[in-house]
């Protein structure tokens, strides 16, 4: 069976692949669909489209937004994806997704000079300027950070970098703004395109309560659920799909691949282990290609 991946990272966010190396390392594995998703920016979907074009891969535009949920305080990601939204349309600024990716964006960069403030009281001293480099002019994130602290020699792998200083609840975690989980449905509603939630176990809710959510969202436009997830268990697995069935929203997958040398799960998954395949996800095909028509 052909295989899938719709939750992809590339260097425009905190990925270590461009996106013309996730394209052709998907036309490789001879994944039939894929997405790629970077936090809270467009642009690596330009060059992707076009190397997809180039290699005969279907590609679906798609973004993952950093949230709130408005539930004790916690935090999620939401996937858009855009199938047939014209590409010119979906990268101009000017729109209200633009506009709130600005916001997002904005609320990385309040955020990064606070982080290092805190770094710097316990002893850890990183310019600005240094992460900057890292990330090489694409959105600056925690990752970039670490890498800088590595680097430097003041930890020895981005996992420590975290568990000691980055993490939320370490030292050197700061808050940042986020959009609505609610208003950031609207909004990729508004921009054509199909709102999906991200890894949803990572949601610290009962079953009852994340239902309840589920529901909530769905009466603002929420298309699907993320099932299939490389850390969903079994019964998560059972859970969320007989949420996904009584709500009647669609179900899709994705392996969260990032290019980093510690993540379990390659693009694509692998045959023996986590993948998931065309038929797993049946129904998003069929409403992106709905989608893609009007």
């Amino acid at each position: 069976m052909a295989k899938v991946d719709l939750h992809i990272h590339s260097t425009a966010s905190d990925g270590t692949r461009s996106p013309r190396e996730l394209v052709a390392m998907a036309s490789e594995k001879s994944l039939s669909l894929m997405s790629i998703t970077d936090h809270d920016t467009l642009d690596g979907i330009p060059e992707g489209v076009d190397v997809a074009v180039e290699l005969e891969i279907e590609l679906i535009p798609g973004i993952e937004l950093s949230v709130d949920l408005e539930e004790r305080g916690l935090t999620a990601h939401l996937l858009g994806y855009f199938p047939g939204v014209d590409i010119p349309f979906l990268v101009n600024g000017s729109h209200s997704l633009g506009k709130a990716i600005a916001y997002v964006q904005g609320g990385r960069s309040r955020r990064n000079p606070r982080i290092l403030e805190k770094l710097a009281d316990n002893s850890i001293y990183i310019e600005m300027e240094t992460v900057q480099l890292i990330a090489g002019g694409d959105v600056i994130g925690r990752p970039h950070i670490a890498e800088a602290m590595i680097n430097a020699g003041y930890v020895g792998s981005t996992n420590e970098a975290f568990s000691r200083f980055l993490a939320k609840g370490k030292p050197a975690y700061v808050e940042r703004d986020r959009l609505s989980v609610f208003r950031a449905i609207e909004i990729i509603v508004e921009s054509g395109g199909l709102p999906v939630m991200a890894h949803p176990g990572y949601i610290e809710m009962d079953s009852e309560t994340l239902r309840g959510l589920f529901e909530r969202m769905k009466g603002y436009g929420l298309a699907g659920i993320e099932v299939y997830y490389p850390s969903h268990t079994a019964s998560m697995i059972t859970t969320l799909l007989s949420f996904a069935r009584e709500l009647q929203l669609v179900i899709t997958g994705g392996t969260d691949y990032h290019g980093r040398s510690n993540e379990p799960h390659p693009l694509g998954g692998t045959e023996e282990g986590f993948h998931i395949e065309q038929e797993d996800i049946k129904d998003f095909i069929i409403l992106c290609r709905d989608h893609s028509r009007r």
